[in-house]
């Protein structure tokens, strides 16, 4: 229920942002059509102008993307394995125990033995910037303002769940700009073949579950992320019995099952959203390899195309802006390719 009421309240913040005109006439907007929505008039408030990582002050953090995209396969995760509130924090270390030794039975007025932990982590952390860009015909003005929201929403959802699942479930190792792909460094494992789809399936999947126990990480919470078709295949073929998590995403091709344990799995927002939207904003539509705007001498003298003006053909363009991290525990995820079922 809490969940819901953030996402809807972000979503009339954003719509506010949209429809109602500049500075105090957006919160007029959320006072006169949601006046009871006290969240959407404290959105209001918190968004602000951005500023550089190492100057933003400390809020409260702000689940952003969990309210944009709560369908995407990514958030769906993140929501089952460790959260950690980075507000005002650089970076935290997430521990992991690399050999534990094993308890024994002591006779009485024998001396106990004194366990020495070998401990290893990830670092989760400095919180990135992700950017989602989305745009809306200009003729939301003349919807009704709870039309116009969901409208706004949907967009933002689909445009959020997009780009974050790709990069979540991408092999790209991290740089100065994002975290690495759960997939950056692992080798996948060997598809079984022969047999039925159920017995191609138990062996599979005992094999994810094995490579992940070698790294002393639990499994039986493990959850299954694969393309939306073989998540469908596997919730059907798969025995009554079988109650981990299996989600689908459109980020994962085909024949490839990733299996990734939430206890070695580690996700961080920080920060209030930046939301920010333009009626005269020329922008580039491309959803995979955008470019500046330039030509010529200009910027990087290459021509972004498509491109679109705001003010012309009557959109609005939305922008928000969120930081977030994850990190993966070595041996907390694995991936088989070219799986046969």
């Amino acid at each position: 229920m809490y969940e819901r009421e953030q996402r809807r309240s972000l979503t009339r913040a954003i719509t506010a942002m949209a429809l109602g005109g500049r500075g105090d006439g957006r919160a007029d907007f959320v006072r006169r059509v949601w006046p009871h929505d006290s969240g959407a008039e404290t959105i209001l408030k918190a968004a602000v102008s951005p500023t550089s990582t190492s100057s933003y002050p400390s809020y409260t953090t702000a689940k952003t993307l969990p309210a944009l995209a709560p369908q995407s396969a990514a958030v769906r995760l993140f929501s089952l394995c460790m959260q950690i509130d980075l507000a005002g924090v650089a970076k935290v270390r997430i521990p992991l125990t690399a050999a534990t030794p094993q308890p024994g039975f002591i006779g009485e007025g024998s001396a106990a033995p004194l366990a020495q932990l070998s401990l290893a982590g990830v670092d989760l952390g400095p919180a990135k910037k992700i950017l989602i860009l989305s745009a809306v015909t200009g003729e939301l003005d003349q919807a009704t303002p709870e039309a116009a929201s969901v409208v706004i929403g949907r967009a933002l959802a689909e445009a959020t769940a997009r780009s974050l699942d790709a990069a979540v479930f991408s092999s790209v190792a991290a740089d100065a700009t994002r975290p690495a792909g759960l997939l950056n460094g692992l080798t996948p494992i060997t598809a079984s073949t022969g047999g039925t789809d159920v017995e191609l399936i138990a062996t599979d999947l005992g094999a994810l579950a094995g490579s992940i126990a070698d790294a002393n990480i639990a499994t039986d919470d493990m959850v299954i992320v694969a393309s939306p078709a073989q998540a469908i295949k596997l919730r059907l073929l798969s025995s009554p019995n079988f109650t981990n998590t299996v989600i689908g995403s459109n980020a994962i091709a085909d024949g490839t099952i990733i299996a990734i344990a939430p206890g070695g799995l580690a996700t961080a927002y920080s920060g209030v959203p930046d939301i920010e939207t333009s009626k005269e904003a020329t922008v580039h539509f491309e959803d995979t390899s955008p470019l500046q705007i330039a030509s010529g001498a200009q910027g990087s003298g290459v021509l972004a195309t498509p491109t679109r003006s705001a003010f012309q053909q009557d959109l609005i363009i939305i922008r928000v802006r969120c930081r977030t991290a994850w990190a993966a525990l070595p041996g907390s995820v694995a991936v088989i390719t070219g799986v046969g079922w």
